[in-house]
């Protein structure tokens, strides 16, 4: 039997209005979202340089083949003549917005016989996990919790320094 007229357009209000709820959801899950970033970008930026600190305490002594990691204040952390820059940039305190950039490169201070060696940059920014209670890394090394990102910056250094430095002077 045929649908009637009646009966189609009771199926399309319904489909409209459930449209319009679902649309109406993520706008409320993206809005949600966009607090917990804004909220807890900066803080998982500062646990990233603790994380960072304490590895650097912990794998520092077990260096036997390469140059020790120093941590400065700024951020940057060196090994031999090179270093990570880690800059954060979140430009508006209630909105979500926001910039990780991880530079590997030539210290500034460091003397070269030739052209230092090219920086290599990463971008990222923080988003957030399906259950908005967990910050993420996304961007150029793919989505990372802030404890692997630490590992990945002090192996960036680490691999930076071996593309750079002559192997006669690595060991």
């Amino acid at each position: 039997m045929a649908e009637s007229l009646s009966d189609r357009l009771k199926r399309l209000a319904a489909e409209r209005t459930l449209g319009q709820q679902a649309e109406k959801d993520v706008r409320e899950l993206q809005r949600r979202a966009d607090a917990f970033i804004s909220d807890n970008a900066r803080p998982e930026f500062e646990k990233l340089h603790s994380i960072i600190k304490s590895l650097i305490d912990d794998v520092n002594p077990t260096l036997t083949d390469f140059p020790k990691f120093q941590l400065y204040p700024n951020g940057m952390i060196q090994q031999g003549n090179y270093v990570a820059f880690i800059r954060f940039d979140k430009p508006s305190l209630n909105e979500s917005a926001n910039r990780l950039v991880i530079t590997f490169g030539p210290h500034p201070n460091a003397m070269y016989f030739d052209e230092p060696p090219e920086p290599r940059r990463f971008d990222l920014h923080a988003g957030c996990n399906d259950a908005i209670n967990e910050i993420l890394w996304q961007g150029d090394f793919g989505e990372l919790r802030t404890r692997q990102l630490a590992d990945v910056i002090l192996e960036g250094l680490t691999q930076y320094w071996i593309d750079h430095t002559p192997h006669s002077a690595q060991f």
